[in-house]
């Protein structure tokens, strides 16, 4: 005889959900429109319908270690096909941003991060830190001279101590987070049985490496339907991140290793690196940002996670421009206080990349690890037959 399992809905959870964008929850019928349509959804107990049922519910431990909940990429393709019009894609949209302030540690800076209300004492945290170390430094004025971006704010202690201690910080939070989702999958998914035993190195490359590949290819981006520019702006977005990285590597290299100072000159392969690497995340922002705009709900139901996320994205990429533009131009009034601000978005991207939408590049690839790794994945070759999309939706 199965066990019988009880099951315990909690109210506020569900008022949750309605506050974070799944407020069409109570809407779905149950006719599993948006798991036919659904080109990422595996074939086995696809998603989003278990998702939206159990929603309805209120199952939020079930939920919260759900990785379909993650599998899915946010294209609404099952939102433009539901004849109830009850936005599985932003049911789940609200179900990851919970899922985030579930997992983040601390769990306080997590919940400010996601409130309006502490807006200014996230940014606030970054500008005073900044304006602390440059007044013992005394560089808060305007230097004279050639624009030389390490008189205004020095290498030494402003950027070799603050920046790595937030790298540091947001490598530990994010570490706690992803091991608190881990936990989360393995106590709410199937029991691992002996034939998914690994070696390190299979871990590493098979499901770790696999997944890593499939996310820089976009490979499930690629499957989505209604909403093709999203794979355009997401694409532009990660792969100018990686970009900026590696030129922020180069520059660290050149600087601590090779003791060469910035700035470097225009020929320099890394210089058109960074720069390439700043235009198309430019570019990303802005066709994320037009889509939500232009698109409105058929875009997905923005919310204050998202455009937070978005809104600093362009900002540091701005103004991260603008900062080589204006010293290329010298005019010092400007290209000064327009590089303080390209400091604090990136302070702001990574100290909160744990408790921000940013979040969802480790719970996402968590996700699709530990669906690799259970052999939960997209049957391939799989013609899927749509129905026209329903009127009004």
């Amino acid at each position: 005889m199965s066990q019988i399992k009880l099951l315990e809905p909690d109210l506020s959870f569900i008022r949750e959900m309605k506050a974070n964008g799944g407020e069409d929850l109570k809407k779905c019928f149950q006719c599993a429109t948006c798991s036919v349509v659904c080109n990422v959804s595996p074939d086995e107990r696809p998603f989003p319908r278990k998702e939206m049922l159990w929603s309805q519910w209120g199952l939020k431990d079930r939920l919260l270690g759900d990785p379909d909940v993650w599998l899915c990429h946010q294209c609404h393709d099952c939102t433009k096909y539901c004849p109830r019009g009850a936005r599985p894609g932003d049911v789940l949209g609200a179900l990851q941003r919970m899922s985030v302030l579930r997992y983040g540690v601390p769990a306080a800076v997590a919940r400010m991060v996601n409130e309006p209300k502490y807006l200014p004492l996230v940014f606030g945290i970054p500008v005073v830190i900044l304006l602390v170390f440059m007044a013992a430094s005394g560089t808060l004025g305007i230097p004279q001279g050639e624009i030389i971006y390490r008189k205004f704010i020095p290498q030494w202690p402003v950027v070799d101590v603050i920046f790595p201690l937030t790298a540091i910080w947001a490598l530990i939070c994010s570490a706690l987070g992803v091991r608190n989702m881990w936990r989360e999958l393995v106590k709410q998914g199937p029991q691992i049985r002996k034939e998914y035993s690994y070696s390190p190195l299979e871990w590493v490359t098979v499901y770790v490496g696999g997944t890593i590949m499939d996310i820089l290819k976009h490979q499930f981006f690629k499957l989505c339907e209604t909403n093709r520019s999203r794979y355009t702006a997401h694409f532009n977005i990660v792969w100018g991140f990686i970009l900026l990285a590696i030129t922020t590597a180069c520059v660290a290299a050149g600087v601590y290793v090779f003791g060469e100072q910035t700035p470097y000159a225009l020929t320099n392969p890394i210089k058109w690196i960074g720069n390439l690497g700043a235009v198309i995340l430019i570019v990303g922002s802005i066709i994320a940002i037009r889509n939500r705009l232009v698109q409105g709900e058929a875009a997905g139901k923005a919310t204050y996670f998202e455009w937070l996320f978005l809104w600093v994205v362009l900002a540091t990429g701005m103004s991260g421009l603008l900062t080589e533009l204006l010293r290329l131009a010298n005019i010092p009034y400007v290209a000064y206080p327009m590089y303080f601000v390209h400091l604090v978005c990136v302070w702001f991207l990574f100290a909160y990349l744990p408790f921000s939408k940013f979040a969802h590049m480790l719970y996402r690839t968590t996700a699709m690890v530990y669906a690799k790794y259970i052999g939960r994945q997209l049957s391939k070759g799989v013609d899927i037959s749509v129905p026209a999309p329903a009127g009004g939706h």
